[in-house]
């Protein structure tokens, strides 16, 4: 009989492992931070569990890893989904993000870190502003993150006056403030949380900070983390000041490289692709949002040149599954045909090749021994999810995001029966709402949608 910490029973095993298929009535043992088996039971009295969770009714898959987001961009929810895409960046988020202060990112770092676990996000890829606070947050929550200070040297919220007037003062200050976070916080909590550089995109830093921030990523042995070709806007003014596309221009900077991941793509063309594929960068796809913004990356022929790929959320609407969906259904219309993506393949994109854009693969994504452990359960017994034949189909396409009962982040427990066992979820939740009327009041002096009285 082996002693181990965590023993994790499973009606339905999804382990997303090479040659592994879906497997019923499995178990996946752990102990400390690392998966010792997954798959068939082994003989009885194999196991002596300091803990069991899951069970017959319940599913139990790797972790979902988030290769681009904002986990602090709550504050914009519903604020710009019936927006243009450009309004929506340009005149509504651009000016707000310079309003928020320090405490309010710290609620709102804490709130979204309690939203990616309760979602089944075990891992995020993190671009945005105080970078310190989210760490907390996700030090205190147990969730695992790579984060990035978002760093830029023009005014954002002058870009909807088309003013790209690059101040150095601002871009050093964001880049001392990026690398400062990343000596302090990567490799904290065991590994857990990482840094990354995060130039905001192309169009919104100067050549020479785009230099500086891929020597001092050198410097650090530090990935980078970037949007390109997310706007016609962006598109526009690197043509107008460089000559070329977005990413054919970071490219001839020295920009990508295989520890780059860059967001979007939307507005790529055949020359930026080939840029992107021919310095082995990698691609972070983030099906949600596109459509609502009325456009769709030519997935596809991304993935088709081999660029590295994973799923993401980008921001507000953090559901895995409606991630997966959004996905499947965008590549179906798009190419007229049923079987231009399946389940399968739309459930390794958000878990094994999320984290491998995020050089994360031989660590995390799937479940298999010598893994870390980053697994969550889906309760079964749902009337939605009923009758359950275990398919991909039938979890990707049935399942949501409050169908997670429990979550595994190295080998911890960090939610159980629904609820984030590792934080007051209460007073998080007290805190936004304590926020709420400024921001509503800001928002509508701002321009954006009106909200009711």
């Amino acid at each position: 009989m082996r002693e181990i910490d965590l023993w994790v029973r499973a009606g339905f095993l999804y382990p997303m492992s090479d040659g592994l298929p879906i497997l019923r009535d499995a178990e996946v043992a752990i102990t400390g931070n690392r998966i010792v088996h997954a798959g068939a039971p082994m003989p009885e009295g194999t196991w002596r569990a300091r803990r069991e969770i899951g069970g017959p009714a319940c599913a139990v898959l790797p972790g979902f890893v988030n290769a681009h987001t904002h986990t602090a961009s709550l504050v914009f929810r519903g604020r710009t989904d019936d927006v243009a895409g450009g309004a929506a960046l340009y005149d509504v988020a651009f000016r707000m993000e310079k309003t928020i202060g320090r405490e309010e990112w710290r609620d709102l770092a804490w709130a979204g870190t309690v939203e990616m676990i309760r979602s089944g996000f075990t891992t995020v890829n993190d671009l945005w502003y105080a970078p310190d606070l989210l760490a907390e947050a996700c030090a205190a929550s147990g969730l695992r993150a790579q984060i990035a200070n978002k760093v830029f040297d023009v005014a954002l919220d002058r870009l909807g006056l088309d003013d790209y007037t690059h101040h150095p003062h601002i871009g050093e200050q964001r880049l001392r403030e990026g690398v400062d976070f990343a000596v302090r916080w990567h490799g904290r909590e065991d590994g857990r949380i990482q840094a990354r550089l995060g130039p905001h995109a192309s169009d919104t830093c100067s050549p020479e900070l785009h230099r500086q921030l891929r020597a001092e990523a050198d410097r650090l042995k530090l990935g980078l983390h970037i949007h390109t070709a997310q706007s016609r806007r962006e598109v526009a003014e690197v043509r107008r000041a460089q000559g070329r596309g977005p990413l054919e221009y970071l490219r001839d900077l020295g920009v990508l490289a295989p520890d780059v991941v860059v967001a979007h793509l939307s507005f790529a063309t055949d020359a930026d692709l080939d840029a992107v594929a021919s310095t082995g960068t990698n691609y972070a796809h983030t099906p949600t949002i596109y459509p609502r913004r009325g456009w769709y990356p030519r997935f596809a022929e991304i993935t088709g040149r081999g660029i590295p790929t994973g799923f993401a959320t980008d921001w507000m609407q953090n559901d895995p599954f409606e991630m997966m969906r959004n996905a499947i259904n965008a590549m179906r219309l798009v190419a007229g045909d049923a079987g231009a993506m399946n389940c399968r393949d739309a459930l390794w994109y958000a878990t094994v090749g999320a984290a491998r854009i995020m050089g994360l693969d031989a660590q995390i994504g799937s479940l298999e021994p010598g893994k870390k452990a980053d697994l969550v359960l889906v309760d079964l017994d749902r009337p939605h999810l009923q009758p359950f034949y275990g398919d991909y189909a039938a979890l990707v396409f049935y399942a949501r995001a409050d169908d997670i009962a429990a979550s595994v982040i190295d080998g911890r427990v960090v939610m159980d029966n629904r609820r984030v066992v590792t934080v007051d979820e209460a007073e998080i939740h007290r805190a936004l709402c304590r926020h709420t009327p400024s921001w509503r009041h800001r928002l509508i002096e701002l321009g954006a949608l009106p909200t009711p009285q």
